[in-house]
């Protein structure tokens, strides 16, 4: 409570990828005044004490997982630790926030294609990667959409590179092993096995998401009424709307594809059931 009384910490976090597959998390760490970013910290909260914190706090930070297959394990921070501090473009200027926000999107931006990963799953979303989807009395029919594989597709006609394929392999092959299956390898093999978020933050370093998306929604809100024509909306009385125009029924495209894909699993299921499956 002491420490709370004269600033706050608050950061920001990016995962970038590495070229060899590897995630290497970067961060930007702050001290704020005890109101949060809208006041400047204490006189002594200087950028050497907050490094000095960071590399005291990091040794201790420690969690332990449990495996059935290897046991118990501690993991913590290796030797890949840096602390610098931010800098600015020019010795003369200020380190603004938009030097700050340079620094987090190089990193964001370059972990977009510098690992070669995809940007959607691999897994088939019918059998959910298992290659076959259970019965209602619990046998297993194997899934006409991936053919068994589990795969929505082959390895082969991926285009990454081969150690990437391989990491890509061993996370759909380890995602089959039971004690595995919490960790969703096999939804998550596009990336490598990795399922975090490449962006998080604490609350107080800045904007929420969902101020972002309020502020979004409105702005199209009001794009929309001004090229409608629309009178400005008062906040203070109800919209009601006394027109409704037919625009169509039944499926659309995609959904009557999935609709008959559903339908001939079901089919096949009922087959399975007449000919004595059990």
């Amino acid at each position: 409570m002491a420490a709370r009384a004269v600033f706050r910490v608050s950061f920001a976090k990016v995962a970038e990828y590495q070229k060899r597959g590897l995630v290497h998390f970067h961060a930007v760490i702050r001290l704020d005044g005890p109101d949060g970013n809208t006041q400047p910290p204490t006189s002594y909260a200087t950028a050497s004490v907050l490094t000095d914190a960071i590399r005291s706090a990091a040794p201790r930070a420690r969690i332990s997982v449990t495996s059935d297959a290897i046991g118990e394990r501690e993991l913590s921070w290796g030797q890949q630790f840096d602390v610098r501090e931010i800098a600015a473009f020019g010795t003369d200027s200020e380190l603004t926030d938009q030097a700050v926000a340079a620094y987090v999107a190089k990193y964001a931006t370059k972990s977009a294609d510098a690992s070669g990963t995809l940007d959607r799953a691999l897994f088939c979303r019918p059998c959910q990667g298992r290659g076959a989807t259970l019965l209602p009395h619990g046998t297993p029919l194997p899934c006409t959409a991936c053919d068994g594989t589990g795969q929505a597709r082959p390895l082969t006609r991926l285009p990454v590179a081969r150690h990437i394929r391989q990491m890509i392999r061993t996370c759909l092959e380890l995602g089959r092993l039971p004690e595995f299956a919490h960790i969703k390898l096999r939804k998550w093999a596009h990336m490598l096995g990795f399922r975090g978020h490449f962006s998080t933050k604490s609350r107080s370093y800045s904007t929420t998401l969902g101020a972002l998306r309020e502020t979004r929604r409105s702005w199209r809100t009001e794009q929309a009424r001004v090229h409608a024509g629309l009178p400005d909306l008062d906040p203070t009385t109800t919209l009601v709307v006394g027109r409704w125009d037919y625009l169509g029924s039944g499926y659309s495209p995609g959904g009557a594809l999935l609709a008959a894909h559903i339908w001939h699993r079901k089919e096949l299921e009922r087959q399975f059931a007449a000919e004595g499956g059990c």
